[in-house]
């Protein structure tokens, strides 16, 4: 079935039934301020940097002077784990991982728990 412009609308007529247009509003707000608490978590730690500006709930970071390998090897560190999931992605033709924050029931408590993952994988 092609997923057309009617298909799309009705998605987001479902979104906006259920959330109503002020609680979408929040729930939009309520991830640029997890995805900023994270983006502060990595920017305090020595091991990391950011590797573009935040964009609403998206957090893209690297680990400082590793090399593609190494940054690939860490990823797969912290998804053995099975408490935190993030992907990579080539940025500038360097790999950066990926954190998605915005969850409907995600917690700053929750963020700040997946980046005490996150580092005790360094």
């Amino acid at each position: 079935m092609p997923l057309g412009r009617r298909f799309r609308a009705l998605k987001l007529w479902f979104v906006l039934r259920r959330f109503g247009t002020e609680g979408l509003r929040a729930h939009v707000r309520k991830g640029l301020d997890l995805a900023n608490c994270f983006a502060g978590l990595v920017n305090e730690h020595p091991a990391f940097e950011i590797s573009c500006p935040v964009s609403l709930s998206l957090v893209c970071f690297r680990l400082k002077g590793r090399s593609e390998d190494e940054q690939l090897a860490f990823l797969s560190r912290v998804k053995a784990t099975g408490e935190c999931f993030i992907i990579h992605t080539k940025l500038g033709g360097k790999v950066a991982l990926r954190f998605a924050c915005g969850g409907v029931e995600q917690s700053e408590a929750d963020v700040r728990r997946a980046f005490g993952v996150i580092a005790s994988c360094v």
